[in-house]
C-alpha cells in the first residue's frame, strides 16, 4: 500500500508503552519527566520518520477479525492468523496498493470442531477455496490518516468489491532498526454473497464485520 507519510499520526501502542500507572508516586523531578516522556508519546512524526517503499506484512504482528451474529443472540468473534502479503507507500495516496493472501486453515476460533466446520463445504470448503484474497483499486485518506482502501475481495472463488474505513496507525523504527508501517481497516460483506448460505437465516448471520490490523516491514 502506497501510503502518503506525512499524515500518519504515531501508532497508540507507543503512547500507551511510554506512559507511567498513574497511582505511581511522584517526586517533583519524577512529575518533570513524565511530563518529558508524555510529550515525547504524542509527538507528531517527522517526515523523517515516515518512509516510502515497499512493505511485507509481518504475519506475527497483523491479524483479520471477523464478527457475526450467533443464534440472534451473540456477537461471535474469531481471526485468522496468517496473512501474507504487501503494501507499498508512496508520496500520494493515490500511489498507494495493498496486496494480500490469508490461507482459510488459519482460522482461530479456539474451538477445533467449529473450526473444522469453518473449513468445511458449509462455510469456506478449504479444500476446494485454501485462501482468501484482496487486490486493491484505490487507497485515500485525509490530514487525520482516515480514509477508505477499495479492492477486489475473493472468497471461495467469488470476487467482490468492498470499502474498507481505513486509519493509518503509525510508523517508525523496529527493535532491530528495520522501518515499520501499520494501518487498521473495517468493513462489512454479506457471506451469502459469496456462496456461504448454511444457517440462514438464524442461525448464524448473513452480515459479517471484518476487522484488519496490519504491519508491515519495509524491504
Amino acid at each position: 500500500m502506497r501510503i502518503a507519510l506525512r499524515p500518519l499520526l504515531l501508532a497508540l501502542t507507543l503512547g500507551t508503552a511510554l506512559a507511567l500507572p498513574a497511582h505511581a508516586q511522584q517526586s517533583a523531578s519524577g512529575a518533570v519527566a513524565t511530563k518529558a516522556v508524555a510529550r515525547t508519546a504524542v509527538a507528531k512524526p517527522t517526515a523523517d520518520d515516515l518512509v516510502a517503499g515497499d512493505y511485507v506484512i509481518d504475519v506475527a504482528h497483523s491479524h483479520v477479525y471477523f464478527f457475526i451474529s450467533h443464534l440472534g443472540v451473540s456477537r461471535f468473534m474469531g481471526r485468522f492468523d496468517d496473512i501474507k502479503g504487501t503494501f507499498v507507500i508512496g508520496q500520494k495516496p493515490t500511489e498507494s496498493a495493498v496486496s494480500a493472501t490469508v490461507p482459510v486453515s488459519s482460522v482461530n476460533t479456539k474451538h477445533q470442531k467449529l473450526e473444522d466446520h469453518l473449513k468445511s463445504p458449509d462455510f469456506f470448503d478449504a479444500s476446494q477455496f485454501p485462501s482468501m484474497t484482496f487486490e486493491s483499486t484505490r487507497v485515500r485518506w485525509n490530514a487525520r490518516g482516515e480514509g477508505v482502501l477499495s479492492g477486489n475481495l475473493t472468497i471461495r472463488g467469488v470476487t467482490k468489491p468492498v470499502d474498507f474505513d481505513l486509519k493509518l496507525t503509525g510508523a517508525g523504527k523496529g527493535p532491530r532498526g528495520d522501518t515499520r508501517a501499520g494501518f487498521e481497516g473495517t468493513t462489512t460483506i454479506k457471506r451469502s454473497e459469496f456462496g456461504m448460505t448454511y444457517g440462514l437465516p438464524r442461525v448464524v448471520g448473513d452480515t459479517v464485520e471484518i476487522a484488519l490490523s496490519i504491519e508491515g516491514i519495509r524491504q
